[in-house]
């Protein structure tokens, strides 16, 4: 039957109470051009090509027996990390490619049933955690330790009647309290090894956000088994991320921390800092992995804001495994805390529109790195990420496999796989952008729940939405709001009305059945409907200011025709990295149109290996001598959409302008000195006009550029190669973030 419910009416309390992602709000309300792909489909197409062993063409079929396994007493099996990589056939997969497979599949409704039972080959019995590799061990990255941990786990939650699954994923939990206890919850490593029962540093870089995905094995055992050692297990490594004044993002283990937190607040009545949880997944600051986070801004014509990535990469690397792993995840955290439901739906929007440019079909040939392979008719198969620009073409879809020699190809398996998180969470209505976002379908916790539907009005005008409850009547609750939309039980479709920038969550609530309400949760047949419901205030949680022991660096002001007098500006020393004996000198000075720099050599670099060409030093900038500048013009202010960033290289033969940035174009540079005398300078200028228009953020230029601004600047210098680069500090991949003592933050000084 159809019912218009009552008119939605704009309520003041939840309006104001709404929270809001600072960087998604960067994004769009209407990204363009749009188009939703159907990932469902995808998904189904992607399963029947890569589980076709009778597959014909090139690099076919994809998958595999795999007769030596372990812990199985049948054959296992096996695919490529991505199409082409010929190396690995015969072999078992990487179990982060085949379990995201499998994990897809049931999550658009396939049955693989039989598949999931030959997961345990990725178990190590001794350490008793799914590891990435058959017969793997720990030790060397968290990543690669807990990611497959996290996806069985889900896998085999959505399979209850799997008794081994069930007993496995307990085991993974129990392993981690004692890996808890180990790092007394200390998860500034690169890794836990359960053999030494020791941490392991790689001395290059640190994956804390571990302690969110350890938090979340352990509230799931918790969930599920009510034994409190796990609530308490979740909770110690819940506060190793409490108690950081930095972002721990290395990849996307971020995001299940940020869902721990929301649940424990919402049905506990805990305090967790979830708003700083969620902005870590999407703020590119995290010393451990520079410039990850949420992409932002348009590409070649497109709007690509919300994909996940590498901000900085080239000008912008953003990956499907990151985006769609980071939507199933986060999309969920609206039903336990509604106040970030506009939030979350502006940003799935951007996303699920965005997403489709990793498929084949919806880009030109000249714009993908593998148009040539003809295995994929339907395109099912993503590629491994989008970059904003590659070989002159934006945007550009590619990946490493191919360029790095680990593949034939770019499409990946290794990502292209969880499509189907994506397919079953995104679904279209009758209004264009208008989606109906299946909150329930990617909550691998175990918590009951009725299904539950997060609607959002992009538009500047109420629109009429129509959503299909199907045949069974239900009574539908709006948990925004905090009240019922239908007032009798209602089957069919549904049609209610949506204001301008409105979010909704439809809960299809059973025909009878008693409201209870227990604090801050409303609750039928024992049931959850709304996590805030409005009665008791959800907890504000006490926030940690980031201390700043960064260093300022005094730039003094140049005259109007630029004239700069060097020796009253303060120098930033440069070192290189491992093995490296170059040095260099930084200065900058300013005036209302541009921001000046000098760069001298003050010892000699460890080989001459110059960049002949602009060309070249932007197609490799890593093999040549250079540095690397970035500019924060907002630090905490705002949310800065891209830091700008800017590549100069050295020259024994004064070529002008050897320089390039993914975002700016008119940079102006000078060459001199020789490498023999190890007296190489490079002068050069950009606009600050430029760099405004790169932040894309409200505020005007007078109000950044002026005296006494502060300007965050982490330059790197490289020498010759990436692994003789470093930041200051001597870290090879982790950027300064801004704050710490290796930082530097740059003061435009009146004179």
């Amino acid at each position: 039957m159809w019912l218009f419910a009552l008119p939605l009416l704009s309520l003041g309390v939840q309006t104001g109470s709404a929270l809001s992602i600072t960087r998604v709000d960067l994004l769009p309300d209407q990204p363009s051009p749009y188009l939703l792909r159907d990932f469902r489909q995808t998904a189904i197409d992607f399963d029947r090509l890569v589980f076709d062993f009778n597959a014909k063409g090139q690099y076919l079929p994809l998958i595999w027996t795999v007769d030596d396994v372990p812990n199985l007493g049948v054959p296992g099996f096996g695919m490529p990390s991505y199409v082409g990589g010929e190396e690995m056939r015969g072999k078992p997969a990487e179990a982060i490619a085949a379990l995201g497979t499998l994990l897809g599949a049931t999550a658009v409704g396939l049955d693989k049933s039989k598949w999931v039972e030959l997961t345990p080959q990725y178990l190590n019995t001794s350490e008793h955690t799914i590891l990435n590799n058959v017969r793997g061990k720990s030790g060397s990255s968290f990543w690669y330790e807990l990611v497959p941990s996290l996806v069985f786990t889900q896998l085999a939650s959505r399979y209850p009647n799997w008794s081994r699954g069930r007993t496995i994923s307990r085991g993974i939990a129990d392993a981690w309290i004692g890996g808890i206890d180990s790092l007394n919850g200390n998860f500034d490593h690169t890794s836990y090894d359960f053999q030494s029962k020791k941490p392991f540093d790689n001395k290059e870089w640190a994956e804390p956000d571990a302690a969110a995905a350890v938090a979340y094995l352990e509230l799931f055992q918790g969930i599920r088994s009510r034994d409190a050692k796990y609530y308490t297990a979740a909770r110690r490594a819940l506060s190793a991320l409490q108690s950081r004044e930095t972002n721990p993002t290395y990849e996307v283990m971020t995001a299940y921390g940020a869902l721990s937190a929301a649940y424990l607040n919402a049905v506990r009545g805990e305090k967790w800092d979830v708003p700083r949880f969620l902005n870590w997944c999407f703020d590119p600051t995290s010393p451990n992995r520079a410039g990850w986070g949420m992409i932002a801004g348009r590409w070649g014509g497109y709007d690509v804001g919300g994909l996940m990535g590498s901000t900085n990469d080239g000008g912008g690397y953003a990956f499907a495994l990151n985006t769609f792993v980071n939507a199933a995840t986060l999309a969920p955290v609206a039903r336990y805390d509604d106040r970030y439901s506009a939030s979350l739906a502006k940003w799935i929007l951007n996303l699920s529109n965005a997403a489709r440019l990793y498929y084949a079909n919806s880009l030109p040939a000249e714009n993908q790195s593998s148009s040539n392979w003809k295995g994929d008719p339907k395109s099912s198969i993503a590629y491994e990420g989008l970059r904003r620009t590659w070989v002159g073409k934006a945007p550009y879809a590619t990946g490493d496999a191919k360029r790095s020699g680990w593949a034939k190809e770019d499409f990946g398996l290794y990502g292209g796989g969880y499509v189907g998180l994506l397919g079953a969470l995104v679904h279209s209505t009758n209004v264009p952008m208008i989606l109906r976002i299946d909150l329930r379908a990617t909550d691998y916790l175990p918590v009951n729940g009725y299904a539950t539907d997060l609607v959002w009005n992009p538009y500047n005008d109420p629109r009429r939405v129509e959503i299909d409850l199907g045949k069974v009547p239900r009574r539908v609750y709006d948990a925004v709001s905090n009240r019922f939309l239908s007032i009798s039980p209602v089957s069919g479709k549904f049609t209610f009305r949506l204001n301008p920038k409105q979010a909704v969550q439809l809960v299809r609530v059973p025909a009878q059945g008693r409201i209870i309400n227990q604090g801050n949760i409303t609750q039928v047949r024992g049931i959850p409907i709304d996590y805030n419901n409005g009665l008791v205030a959800l907890p504000l949680p006490k926030r940690n200011i980031m201390a700043d022991r960064s260093k300022a660096i005094s730039v003094s002001r140049a005259r109007s025709d630029g004239t700069v007098n060097w020796e009253s500006s303060e120098a930033i020393n440069l070192n290189g990295g491992d093995g490296s004996s170059m040095r260099a000198e930084l200065r900058f000075a300013w005036n209302r149109d541009n921001l000046y720099f000098r760069i001298n050599q003050t010892a000699p670099s460890t080989e001459t290996i110059e960049a002949p060409t602009t060309a070249e030093l932007q197609r490799h900038w890593w093999d040549f001598e250079d540095v690397v500048l970035n500019f924060d013009l907002g630090r905490q202010e705002f949310a800065v959409a891209t830091v700008p960033e800017v590549t100069v290289g050295w020259s024994s033969s004064a070529i002008q302008n050897l320089a390039f940035s993914p975002d700016i174009d008119r940079i102006t540079t000078t060459t001199s000195g020789d490498a023999k005398r190890a007296d190489r300078t490079i002068t050069g200028k950009v606009a600050w006009a430029d760099l405004h228009r790169v932040i894309g953020v409200r505020k005007s230029l007078s109000d950044i550029v002026r005296a006494g601004a502060k300007i965050g600047c982490q330059p790197l210098l490289v020498d010759g190669t990436f692994r003789r680069q470093a930041y200051i500090g001597g870290a090879r991949f982790r950027r300064p973030t801004g704050y710490d003592a290796d930082s530097c933050t740059l003061v435009l000084e009146p004179r």
